[in-house]
C-alpha cells in the first residue's frame, strides 16, 4: 500500500513537471500592441472653458494646418468634428480628438467654428496660446509656440491637449 502511494506521488510530480516544461517551452505568439499614436495621426483632448456652445448652425471643429501656412487662408490639412452633447441637461466641456493621415511635417493645431452658411470660421484656441491671451490682444496666436510635429517616420503625435472658449465672440482670430 505505502509502495503504491509513493508510486502515485511520483507520478504526479513527474506529470506536473512535463506540463510546466512543456508550458515554458511553448512559443510566445501573443502579439504585443504598441503604445502610443498610430502612424501619421495627432491627438489629445479639448477642454471649453465656458458653455457658451452654439448649438446649430455649424459644427465644432479641431484642425492642424502646416505651419508654414499660418495663419490659414485656405482649408486644414486635416480635421476632426467636436461632437457637442449635453447628458442630464449639462453640456459636457472635455473632447477627444483625432486627425488622421496627416504627411510628415509641423502643424499648428486650432480648435475653431464651421458655420454651416460659410463666411469667416472663428478659431476660438491655437496650440501654445491660451484662450485668456485672446481677451488681452496678444498676437500669440500669430505666431505659436508649440507645434505638433510628424516625424519622417511617420510616428503620430498623442497629448496635443488644448484650453479652448466655446462662445465664438471670443475668438482669437
Amino acid at each position: 500500500m505505502k509502495r503504491k502511494f509513493s508510486s502515485s506521488i511520483v507520478f504526479s510530480i513527474i506529470t506536473a513537471l512535463l506540463f510546466v516544461s512543456i508550458y515554458s517551452c511553448s512559443s510566445d505568439d501573443d502579439t504585443v500592441t504598441p503604445t502610443g499614436p498610430a502612424d501619421n495621426t495627432i491627438n489629445g483632448t479639448v477642454i471649453f472653458v465656458d458653455t457658451n456652445f452654439i448649438l446649430s448652425g455649424g459644427t465644432y471643429l479641431i484642425s492642424a494646418y502646416p505651419s508654414t501656412a499660418w495663419p490659414p487662408m485656405a482649408g486644414p490639412t486635416a480635421y476632426d468634428t467636436l461632437h457637442i452633447n449635453r447628458n442630464n441637461n449639462i453640456l459636457n466641456r472635455v473632447y477627444s480628438y483625432t486627425l488622421k493621415d496627416i504627411s510628415p511635417g509641423s502643424y499648428v493645431i486650432s480648435v475653431g467654428f464651421r458655420k454651416s452658411t460659410g463666411g469667416q470660421s472663428p478659431i476660438m484656441s491655437v496650440y501654445g496660446c491660451d484662450t485668456a491671451r485672446a481677451i488681452y490682444g496678444s498676437t500669440c496666436f500669430l505666431n505659436p509656440p508649440l507645434h505638433a510635429i510628424i516625424g519622417t517616420e511617420n510616428q503620430g503625435v498623442q497629448d496635443i491637449d488644448m484650453v479652448s472658449w466655446s462662445d465664438t465672440a471670443k475668438k482669437v482670430y
